[in-house]
């Protein structure tokens, strides 16, 4: 029904998704720095000259296409990690479940 090796397997995974959403968490907040930076170094250069908000946007999404692009990756990898998180938490409380499941139905 359950052993150990079940359990630790349960939490071993648990603890490897949460790992890779840290991971992704930090690449994602670094690609949004980035963007930030480089935003900043543009319009502080005069090279995004737009007349208003809208065409300014416009000019930096167009010069920061690839970064927007890393961006968006990174914000699907997030969001898999979150979903491998999910899945492997609730493994680990099927197992915490069927834990105390034993305990009421063993034989005093």
């Amino acid at each position: 029904m359950i052993d150990a090796d079940t359990i630790n397997a349960a939490f071993h995974c648990l603890r490897t998704e949460q790992l890779s959403l840290a991971n992704y968490t930090a690449l994602e907040t670094r690609v949004r720095t980035e963007i930030e930076s480089k935003k900043a170094e543009l319009l502080a250069l005069g090279i995004i000259d737009g007349k208003n908000a809208e065409i300014r946007e416009g000019q930096l999404r167009d010069r920061l296409a690839s970064e927007h692009l890393e961006l968006s990756e990174a914000q699907g990898a997030v969001a898999e990690a979150r979903t491998g998180v999910t899945i492997a938490q609730i493994e680990v409380d099927r197992c915490k479940t069927l834990l105390r499941l034993l305990e009421v139905t063993r034989p005093s």
